[in-house]
């Protein structure tokens, strides 16, 4: 498809838009057109066909009271789809207004009318049906758009004229009761609007696609050149339509319209309020002076504008509540910047500004407050020995992510006092809120500690200081202990305990010792216990004496348990070595025997009765005492008889006599043998 460019006409003096070129895009460097204008505001039909939407019931230009009906614009019969408006204030002072419209259908010739409010109508929108009551106030303006088919197209602007105003019937452009519209200026002729429409296909960069020939026009109109804008007098419009006519005739019946879109064509000045809040956010209070300001609440982000104002003097303060400034909010700054002639001066929380028409002043208020972070440390240890390196890290929470300033870590003797002199006292430069650790320190004296990291803060964040309890550090000594037995060798049977002696311990040493005696030289097996003793102030009782009742080598061993400003300490398994040895007894000898005796019997008759053995020990010599030992045994006929004696030893040296008697029955006398015709010696020479 080969899109037509039409030849680009002049711009209107001062301005820079392409309004008589018909198309939308930029032929010369440097101009604007739709596709790049500044402040376009886009108006869209409703769907062509049932739920299409126009006026009804005859409606006319000079009718405020209008009825909007559904479907009765047939698609041949400059049914519109969109429309697009822009304006500018050019260096020359001049208000530039830029219109442009799409129709769905070229039926050759079209008359479109705009209709440019200074307010908007409530409740007119593009789904709207019924009685609308349009609201049109003196001085709104129409600007009237005739293409007869070919060449130019006729601009014509018409202001709405109110009996109030002091008008009258004879200003109307038609002979109708007032309010209406007043008589038409034609701009074209007056050389201070130009406009065209496509006669070929163009691109459509907005919505996108082509139009063919006849389906795009546009205009630009100087409205300072109109008279619409005058020097010093404050007009503004906020409020856009666009209609079409069924004919050329200013009277001819409405039919289809586009619904109103808001707009802002002013000369006069603005007023621009932003707010920024840093490290949280609240709603901030303003007051203000001069007509057409009001009070007003903003939060980070927000703006406030306020427009159409006419020139003159206006101030905004910003007042912080009690409650801000006791959460710490300040107002870091003020600035404001104007265009033009306007002028600006900040007293406080105070913009004074004297604005002058079409110029456009924007104050900047941006409120601080303090993040209030927590700092958290963390040792590299607990506890150490004396002697050893300790490092303090320190992490901060609920600071902003490019905090600063400076840490510095502190230590100090005891639990918790984090007062009197600093031992450490190590500055950290801070960088995005990363926290360096500390320098090492060590430490020559056992005890407790206290660290703490205090944060500096900066511009955003406050100071804070870490917890002194969380932060302790316990330095033990490593003492050594010694001991000593009671004795290294002893016989079997004997007793033994162990002493022991800290060294390197603090003075009030605490804690226990345990003694334990092992049978191997690694203090494994064989334990036996030797008692545990408390320790107070350092010095360790002995052990519990243990009797040794077998031989062998044992070994001792002391524990010490430690206490909190000492570590514990273990002697040394084979430093206590302990010999049993066996009992060397003395050689004396004595002979002893077990005695026993016979007796034989013989030449009786059938001898019965008893025998009794009698022995006698070395100091009886006659028989005469008590025996040492006696047995009778019953007789059963001749023969020999014997003792059996098994418990009585005869171990007294010297002679042992036995006599032995036989006591005789009926038919049997008695028969004895004399003392000491059985005799034995013992003797140990």
């Amino acid at each position: 498809m080969t899109l037509f460019v039409a030849a680009s006409g002049a711009n209107l003096a001062g301005s820079k838009f392409e309004g008589s070129d018909g198309n939308l895009v930029v032929n010369t460097a440097g101009n604007a057109d739709w596709a790049n204008v500044a402040g376009l505001h886009t108006g869209i039909d409703q769907p062509s066909g049932s739920n299409d939407n126009a006026f009804g019931q005859g409606t006319k230009e000079d009718d405020p009271n209008v009825t909007v009906v559904d479907g009765s614009i047939p698609p041949n019969k400059n049914d519109l789809t969109r429309f697009y408006e822009a304006s500018e204030q050019a260096a020359n002072g001049h208000i530039y207004l830029h219109l442009g419209w799409e129709r769905l259908v070229n039926i050759g010739n079209a008359n479109l009318d705009f209709e440019i409010n200074k307010n908007a109508t409530a409740g007119f929108t593009g789904s709207t049906t019924g009685p609308v009551t349009l609201n049109r106030t003196a001085g709104d303006l129409l600007v009237t758009y005739d293409f007869g088919g070919s060449g130019t197209p006729t601009l014509g602007l018409l202001r709405w004229l109110t009996a109030a105003n002091g008008n009258t019937v004879s200003q109307c452009f038609s002979a109708n009761a007032l309010p209406c519209w007043g008589q038409r200026v034609n701009l074209t002729a007056a050389g201070s609007a130009e406009g065209a429409v496509n006669t070929g296909t163009i691109a459509e960069p907005i919505k996108g696609g082509t139009l063919t020939a006849g389906l795009f026009g546009e205009a630009a109109v100087d409205l300072t050149a109109a008279g619409v804008f005058t020097p010093g007098v404050c007009q503004a419009f906020g409020s856009t339509f666009l209609k079409s006519r069924s004919s050329s005739s200013f009277t001819a019946e409405i039919k289809d319209f586009i619904a109103p879109v808001p707009v802002n064509i002013s000369n006069c000045g603005t007023i621009i309020v932003h707010k920024t809040t840093e490290n949280g956010d609240s709603t901030f209070g303003y007051t203000t002076t001069g007509s057409g300001l009001s009070s007003f609440n903003l939060s980070n982000g927000g703006t406030k504008t306020f427009t159409p104002l006419n020139a003159g003097s206006y101030s905004v303060t910003e007042n912080l509540t009690a409650a801000q400034t006791t959460a710490g909010w300040t107002l870091k700054s003020l600035s404001c910047t104007a265009q033009g002639t306007s002028t600006t001066s900040t007293s406080g929380s105070t913009a004074n500004i004297t604005l002058a028409l079409g110029d456009t002043v924007d104050c900047y208020y941006t409120n601080h407050i303090n993040l209030s972070p927590t700092i958290a440390t963390l040792l590299s240890a607990t506890t150490v020995n004396i002697g050893d390196p300790v490092h303090d890290s320190a992490t901060l929470s609920g600071a902003t992510a490019d905090a600063g300033g400076t840490v510095t870590y502190h230590a100090y003797a005891g639990a918790n006092t984090c007062s009197g002199t600093d031992l450490l006292n190590s500055t950290k430069t801070i960088t995005n809120g990363v926290v360096p650790d500390s320098d090492p320190i060590s430490f020559a004296t056992a005890g407790s500690y206290s660290f703490q990291a205090v944060y500096s803060g900066d511009a955003n964040n406050n100071p804070a200081t870490s917890v002194c309890s969380t932060e302790q550090l316990l330095v033990k000594t490593n003492p050594s202990i010694g001991t000593t037995l009671s004795a290294t060798s002893v016989d079997v049977g004997s007793t033994v305990h162990d002493s022991a002696t800290l060294s390197g311990a603090t003075a009030d040493a605490g804690g226990t010792v345990t003694y334990t005696v092992y049978s191997n030289s690694a203090c494994t097996q064989g334990a036996r216990a030797a008692g545990t003793v408390t320790v107070t102030n350092g010095n360790v009782p002995d052990s519990n004496g243990l009797a040794f009742n077998s031989v062998g080598t044992f070994y001792w061993q002391a524990v010490y348990s430690g206490d909190t400003k000492n570590n514990g300490a273990t002697s040394t398994c084979t430093d206590e070595t302990l010999v049993v040895n066996p009992k060397q007894p003395s050689a004396s000898t004595a002979q002893n025997l077990l005695p026993n005796d016979s007796f034989t019997l013989s030449g009786g008759f059938n001898p019965t009765g008893s025998i009794t053995f009698s022995l006698y020990a070395p100091g009886d010599p006659l028989c005469s005492g008590a025996p040492t030992y006696t047995q009778t045994v019953t007789v059963n006929g001749n023969g020999t008889y014997n003792t059996t004696n098994t418990s009585v030893l005869a171990s007294t040296e010297g002679t042992w006599r036995w006599q032995s008697t036989y006591s005789g029955d009926s038919n049997n006398l008695t028969a004895s043998s004399s003392c000491g015709t059985e005799r034995f010696t013992i003797a140990n020479s």
